[in-house]
């Protein structure tokens, strides 16, 4: 676990913490807090992007995405890139769209409150749909009996300045003095510029990649969603 104590260790300098016999810190709480940073950047950012097959069945109409899933970046069936669509969207553009069936699947409908249960479109069972979906790292977790963590870290290590500097900012939130609470702002202050930098590389990467199929002229392309939230077009 070599990287991950070294991000310890350049936050507890920071902290001003260095003294091993009388850490103001525990390891175990500094280990949670990178947790937390790792997981506040993959919630809100494609930092981990994994790959599934979902293989659908007459009468089902409603398929979860797998366990630690955020959101589908991507759908394919029958090589076909599906057009990822919202409740709201279609229902306003065509109210009949449930009942409609089909020999394949043109697109993928989503709810922005619920991503992880999609629903593909028209009816078409017994097909092979292969998504790209953004993901949660594995919990970093503690070992009481051993004092160590027990993963690693999942994202890449150009973002462990981000990182550490979550870890510094909410460990002197743990004070809430005037001073900790000022240290602990700058601090949130660098680590949002390594979350802005990580947003916008994901940004133009994913934004090449949004599928669009003929079925798109029936529904609206509108930047924003409507009462569910969900957009044709993903943030990424």
């Amino acid at each position: 676990m070599v990287r991950e104590d070294n991000i310890i260790k350049k936050a507890r300098i920071t902290l001003n913490d260095t003294n091993e016999d009388l850490y103001r810190w525990s390891n175990e709480r500094l280990m949670s807090l990178l947790n937390e940073a790792q997981n506040d950047m993959c919630r809100n950012i494609p930092m981990i992007v994994n790959r599934a097959s979902i293989n659908t069945v007459d009468g089902q109409e409603e398929y979860k995405l797998p366990y630690g899933s955020i959101k589908l970046i991507t759908a394919f069936s029958d090589k076909i890139p599906l057009q990822l669509v919202s409740y709201d969207e279609i229902e306003r553009s065509y109210p009949e769209w449930e009942t409609d069936s089909a020999d394949s699947y043109t697109a993928i409908i989503v709810n922005a409150l619920s991503q992880r249960v999609i629903r593909p479109y028209p009816i078409c069972g017994n097909k092979m749909i292969k998504i790209r979906y953004q993901s949660m790292p594995i919990q970093l977790g503690w070992d009481e009996l051993t004092n160590d963590i027990k993963e690693e870290l999942a994202i890449d290590d150009m973002w462990d300045m981000g990182l550490k500097q979550y870890v510094i900012a909410y460990a002197f939130l743990d004070y809430g003095d005037e001073s900790s609470i000022s240290r602990a702002q700058l601090a949130l202050g660098l680590y949002g510029k390594e979350f802005k930098r990580a947003e916008n590389l994901a940004r133009k990467s994913f934004s090449k990649r949004n599928p669009t199929t003929g079925y798109q002229a029936r529904v609206s392309s509108r930047k924003l969603g409507g009462q569910y939230g969900c957009s044709t077009r993903y943030n990424y």
